[in-house]
């Protein structure tokens, strides 16, 4: 065991289908994997990571939840070419962006102050390419901490989002 011949201190799994982490999880001694990563499966449009909170809890097992931007979907720029969501999930995302910008609220705010609001996660890793960009998510944290979120423009954007609820995409061996 490479923990107990202090090799190494902690292992973590990462995938984005979920299965992965109950296929691993069931298979190996408990206290083996200290955290999971899962990616773009807790956000507004997805949010299947929930179900899974409990059995992680219960096996000991911390939570990453990374790309809360759905990898680019919500945000006002929209996901790069390659995203590999379908049309019509694409389609809803730019909906609730455009919808939000009309309003004069920012996609990506809501959507970090979502991800940020659930205790059940350990902590949520969103990549960043401008200083602006930390700015503006620092500043979502520190106003999600003080004042909450607008649950109003939330429940908008949920409802937009809903046709396409917990939608995912392929990704590794099928």
């Amino acid at each position: 065991n490479l923990k107990e011949a202090g090799k190494i201190r902690h292992i973590g799994i990462t995938g984005l289908p979920l299965e992965v982490f109950t296929y691993v999880l069931d298979r190996v001694p408990p206290g083996t994997v200290d955290v999971i990563l899962s990616y773009c499966h807790y956000s507004v449009n997805d949010t299947t990571l929930e179900d899974l909170l409990p059995y992680l809890k219960s096996k000991g097992v911390g939570v990453i939840s990374a790309s809360p931007l759905a990898m680019g979907l919500l945000t006002h720029n929209g996901p790069p070419e390659w995203h590999p969501a379908s049309p019509e999930l694409k389609s809803a995302c730019k909906d609730a962006a455009d919808y939000c910008k009309e309003k004069g609220k920012n996609i990506s705010k809501v959507a970090m102050q979502f991800s940020l609001s659930n205790r059940g996660i350990s902590s949520v890793l969103v990549g960043m390419n401008s200083v602006r960009q930390v700015e503006e998510n620092v500043a979502a944290a520190v106003e999600l901490a003080i004042f909450g979120m607008d649950v109003g423009i939330l429940r908008e954007v949920e409802a937009i989002l809903e046709p396409v609820k917990n939608q995912t995409w392929p990704s590794g061996i099928q």
